[in-house]
């Protein structure tokens, strides 16, 4: 039933915004009554961080894969992979999250680390309803599978870890000799990124078919990926 729940947030918080969305429509929508969404969220921001991170962890792997490959395959390959990702992941996030750029409380909540607050409120209320349990502690601050280094809230927080992943996999890459010496490597991840939301914002914006007419961009995620990183990548690969 959680799970269920949390696919209806989802897709309400993606049609209505994550301000007009309710818990009402969300219960409607997963077919449960609304208090019992209460037995599985301690309160509606929960429920709503819980959606987040559901998108959003998406991205996590997509990040994690990356610098799993670092050295692997060809820095395209990999860039390509990820691009393409990072297009979808945009296309499902950007309806999300676009009436939280209108909203300074929203915004604080957010860089605040809010969402992973929520959560972990949540755990913790679940595990007291259900009598204890031992669970282990997180995972340090730069462990893998764990949160970023960092101060929560502070440079590493929100949608910048994703940009900062990046930039590790690319600082990875150039030691490993496959990018060049000197190669501006948090401007080459905000070219890659940006040019996925931006593709994904024109696509949710004026649709596919006008974007391939009139921005003269492929469509589907693959092939746009498969011809941005070259253009990103121009003159900044090693080499032999």
């Amino acid at each position: 039933m959680r799970e269920r729940i949390l696919a209806a947030a989802v897709t309400v918080i993606q049609a209505r915004g994550i301000v007009a969305a309710t818990t009402k429509e969300i219960a409607r929508t997963a077919g449960v009554s609304e208090g019992s969404l209460y037995n599985h969220f301690a309160n509606k921001t929960a429920l709503f961080a819980a959606a987040l991170a559901e998108v959003t962890g998406t991205a996590r792997t997509a990040m994690m894969t990356l610098l799993g490959s670092a050295g692997q395959n060809t820095v395209e390959e990999n860039l390509i992979r990820l691009a393409a990702q990072m297009v979808a992941f945009y296309g499902e996030l950007l309806p999300m999250t676009g009436p939280v750029l209108a909203d300074p409380e929203l915004i604080a909540w957010l860089r605040d680390n809010g969402p992973v607050k929520a959560q972990d409120e949540a755990a913790a209320k679940a595990r007291a309803r259900n009598g204890g349990g031992h669970r282990a502690g997180p995972l340090p601050p730069g462990a893998p599978g764990g949160p970023p280094a960092g101060p929560p809230g502070g440079p590493m927080a929100g949608p910048v870890m994703g940009h900062s992943a990046l930039i590790g996999y690319l600082e990875a890459e150039q030691k490993a000799g496959r990018l060049a010496d000197g190669a501006p490597l948090p401007f080459i991840a905000a070219a890659l990124l940006g040019g996925c939301q931006q593709h994904a914002f024109l696509t949710r914006l004026a649709g596919p078919e006008t974007v391939a007419a009139g921005a003269g961009l492929p469509a589907a995620p693959e092939e746009f990926a498969a011809r941005l990183v070259p253009a990103v990548l121009a003159g900044h690969l090693a080499t032999p």
